[in-house]
């Protein structure tokens, strides 16, 4: 969709605000705001750096395990931190099951990590993150973004997952207090 196109745009400005040694960010939005598109994009962008992208559904168990798993990303973001790698075991979608444990990155360590996905800068997360970013869309676009995106049909969890969001957003409200916000 033509609209990814300003979260792509959004990328290079990024990069400036990207410090060097050890740095993480959170890329943290609503399902089908965009937060893969930037993280990629910015990726791109970021030559000469080894870049690690983490998405937050990976360590999340199923669509109701939000609010209760999102504590496994602060940790898999505390050892980024400390370590330049972490170890954590991921959920595997298909067969609704806690699947293998994956060393991230797989091999040496990484000088930048963005952490991308819902809840990406929530409290048990930002802690560890040099730069918080959200990103905005509406609701019609979002879910039209999901639609095209996924080749899998996930609506009869979008209600489920949405309310997860709003908790994380009440008990830390990123999308008024992260570094930068996109719309």
């Amino acid at each position: 969709m033509k609209d990814h196109l300003a979260n792509i745009a959004h990328a290079r400005p990024l990069v400036g605000s990207i410090g060097s040694g050890r740095y993480l960010v959170g890329i943290d939005g609503r399902s089908g705001s965009g937060k893969s598109t930037l993280a990629h994009a910015l990726a791109t962008e970021l030559v000469g750096r080894r870049v690690e992208i983490v998405e937050v559904e990976l360590f999340i168990g199923g669509w109701n395990a939000l609010l209760a798993d999102i504590g496994k990303v602060g940790s898999l973001a505390r050892d980024l931190r400390r370590d330049g790698h972490a170890r954590a075991r991921t959920w595997d979608w298909h067969a609704s099951s806690w699947g293998e444990t994956v060393r991230i990155p797989d091999s040496g360590e990484a000088d930048v990590v963005l952490i991308v996905g819902c809840g990406s800068t929530c409290a048990q997360v930002r802690e560890y993150l040099d730069l918080t970013v959200w990103l905005e869309a509406p609701a019609s676009v979002r879910r039209e973004r999901v639609r095209t995106r996924d080749p899998y049909d996930w609506s009869e969890h979008w209600e489920v997952w949405a309310h997860q969001e709003e908790a994380l957003l009440k008990e830390f409200p990123s999308h008024r207090r992260n570094d930068v916000i996109l719309r």
